[in-house]
């Protein structure tokens, strides 16, 4: 079963009964030249119709990414602003990057694990013992939830996309989980290719300037 998500609801549906259990970098690309990412304002980007899942989700962004600014501070409704406008406006913001997430795919995975046999394959009295204490054991299916974010990076001052991902989570447990499971791996692609140099800095500075314009 494929559900092909239009907001963040259903994934919040989902998010509300699984157990979180790992992330992996289905694909991954950067720009050859693009060096070592030197943004002086990032503008976080969580691309969804539900606004509290949006700010929810940019919130954890700016804590797992350097002197990154949740959009939402500069564009309060994002469905209110045409791709025309938007560049010139974060530029004008004196933003030279952006981080910009959104879940393109949910899918059901169906697990078989099959019964196991308790017998003694020598002697029957061996067997006779096993077989009465467990007479049947049989398999069973289980299914697990597979979270599918596309996030890519940008340098605003060219408008270039220079690094690009696609992850796949397992039965993520709540959305700041998800995030900074998939956050945790971005990062460390990004200081494997010499993108990032260190830990992220607190983005508090970054976001109370903004706040304050």
């Amino acid at each position: 079963m494929r559900v092909h998500l239009t907001s963040a609801l259903p994934l919040a549906f989902v998010l509300a009964s699984g157990c979180w259990r790992r992330t992996e970098l289905a694909a991954v690309w950067h720009e050859p030249t693009a060096g070592r990412l030197n943004f002086n304002r990032v503008v976080a980007v969580f691309a969804t119709t539900d606004e509290s899942m949006r700010r929810s989700v940019e919130d954890e962004l700016v804590q797992k990414f350097p002197n990154a600014v949740p959009s939402y501070r500069l564009v309060p409704r994002a469905t209110e602003v045409n791709k025309e406008n938007i560049l010139p406006q974060v530029r004008d913001a004196g933003f030279d990057g952006a981080i910009v997430m959104r879940v393109t795919d949910v899918t059901e995975r169906l697990n078989y694990t099959p019964g196991t046999y308790w017998g003694s394959p020598y002697g029957f009295g061996n067997y006779w013992g096993s077989a009465w204490a467990s007479p049947y054991n049989p398999g069973y299916v289980s299914t697990t939830q597979i979270v599918t974010v596309e996030t890519n990076i940008y340098s605003l001052k060219d408008d270039r996309l220079v690094f690009a991902a696609r992850s796949e989570t397992s039965d993520p447990s709540n959305v700041g989980k998800l995030i900074r499971s998939v956050m945790r791996h971005i990062n460390d692609e990004l200081k494997k290719n010499g993108m990032m140099a260190s830990a992220p800095a607190e983005a508090g500075h970054a976001a109370s300037e903004v706040a304050g314009r």
